[in-house]
């Protein structure tokens, strides 16, 4: 009896002697960003089929990504937490009802996101539309935890009423709390500087400074909340210059993030950047990659185990349940927005044997867009009788374009393909219904001549 009771002290010293053998936790993190509704992949919606491997080239997919977040929760023993930093709204058809059915958000409740925080193009929609994406989404019951720390309301106006209460009644929270593994995670969200100066249509919300913002809730977390890991869902970016690199500076100035999960500039990462003692990934664009992150917490320390950047292509099969959701979804539009002009979702409208590709200088699919318009416009609105009312040269801002139209194997343009090259803006009508208005103005060919010279001295 002396023997074995020598024997269990001995074991619980040596236990004690080592808290790390006993403490150590693990905790992995998967993560995406700028989504934008990009349901079906990219860059081809028609060429994309998630329940078939090995036959086309696309990228990305929420069917593919459910299937990712549910293999990486299958492959680990310990907690798996979900996040998505921003933009995950605005450029495909599917957005065309986010007021009245919130498909995006539904699904990422559908996929397991533990928490998302809004980018600028949540608010394309103006405050009241978020308000209403917001809204629909409970009412379905699908929705995930929304985080959102320096937004600020007007007390002047009353055109973001209907999105103060939203944030008022807790369906946006500035932080929420986690306990997984015996840890307390922290979790807040920050709209960036750049991010908040390219969202016009949120006036008159604006943002606090993203730096300060930080500062007051990391302090609320470590010192009120008891927090063990902090995360910043960050809607800021990444640059290649470090003075203007967002969510860099955020590191270096706000001590205790363990981890920034960045978004807005869909920064194409090879590794995780360190900054201090802060970690910070992003996951490029649309879904065509997933972050995955280990990370261990011992005795107060926080390290990162292993990273990897799942690329989400066609050797990836489809998750049944939600690929069946977004055929759902698809169905709607073409019966509450396509019909009544004769398309459907993916009716062939056009073919082409070369690429169709967005550049910085002139494009081929730039040059497309404003010769549409301008045949569009002259089409509809010319009066033969009255010569000035003929449009003689149309512009469009590389900035709207946001998707190529590819040939891929079989050439085939279909209406969602071409619905991706330019899918953003509101009308200014009372309905506010979706796309950025035409606008005709009469201009001296001098004039004309000045203005473009102007543009292009900027290059």
């Amino acid at each position: 009896m002396r023997r074995l009771l020598v024997y269990l002290v001995s074991i619980w010293f040596i236990l004690i002697s080592q808290p790390s053998l006993a403490a150590e936790k693990t905790l992995t993190i998967v993560h995406s960003n700028d989504l934008h509704s990009h349901f079906l992949g990219a860059p081809s919606n028609t060429a994309y089929s998630p329940s078939v491997t090995g036959d086309d080239d696309t990228l990305g997919g929420f069917a593919r990504i459910a299937t990712v977040i549910k293999a990486v929760k299958q492959s680990r023993k310990n907690s798996v937490l979900v996040f998505d930093s921003g933009d995950f709204m605005m450029g495909s058809l599917f957005h065309m009802l986010s007021r009245e059915r919130s498909f995006e958000l539904r699904l990422l409740s559908l996929m397991g996101y533990d928490a998302i925080t809004l980018g600028n193009h949540e608010f394309d929609l103006k405050p009241n539309g978020l308000a209403q994406i917001i809204t629909t989404a409970h009412r379905f019951r699908q929705i995930p935890p929304i985080v959102l720390s320096n937004v600020i309301f007007s007390q002047q106006s009353k055109k973001d009423d209907s999105l103060e209460k939203i944030f008022s009644q807790g369906f946006v929270k500035p932080y929420i709390v986690l306990e997984k593994e015996g840890l307390r995670i922290g979790i807040f969200g920050l709209m960036g500087k750049d991010a908040a100066e390219v969202a016009p249509f949120a006036s008159p919300v604006t943002f606090n400074e993203p730096v300060a913002t930080a500062e007051k809730i990391v302090s609320t977390l470590r010192e009120t909340e008891k927090a063990d890991v902090v995360i910043c869902l960050s809607h800021s970016g990444l640059g290649k210059n470090k003075k203007h690199s967002e969510d860099e500076i955020l590191a270096r100035e706000v001590g205790g993030i363990d981890i920034i999960i960045s978004g807005h500039t869909h920064t194409k990462m090879k590794e995780p950047l360190r900054v201090n003692n802060t970690i910070i990934v992003q996951a490029w664009e649309y879904g065509k990659q997933l972050g995955v992150l280990d990370i261990t917490y011992d005795n107060g320390q926080f390290a990162l185990k292993n990273y990897q950047l799942v690329v989400i292509d066609d050797e990836i099969k489809g998750d049944a349940e939600i690929s069946g959701q977004i055929e759902v979804f698809q169905n709607e539009i073409n019966r509450q927005v396509l019909a009544k002009y004769d398309l459907t979702f993916r009716k062939i409208i056009a073919e082409t044997n070369f690429d169709l590709n967005i550049k910085t200088e002139e494009s081929n699919l730039g040059n497309l867009i404003a010769d549409s318009i301008q045949w569009y416009t002259n089409k509809n609105e010319y009066n033969t009788a009255d010569p000035a009312t003929r449009v003689v040269a149309s512009i469009i801002s590389n900035g709207v374009i946001r998707d190529p139209i590819v040939k891929g194997k079989t050439g085939q343009i279909a209406v969602c393909d071409v619905f991706r090259a330019i899918p953003l803006g509101i009308g200014f009508d009372k309905a506010e219904t979706m796309g950025y208005p035409l606008i005709t103005i009469y201009i001296y060919p001098a004039e004309l001549k000045k203005a473009l010279e102007v543009l292009t001295s900027i290059y």
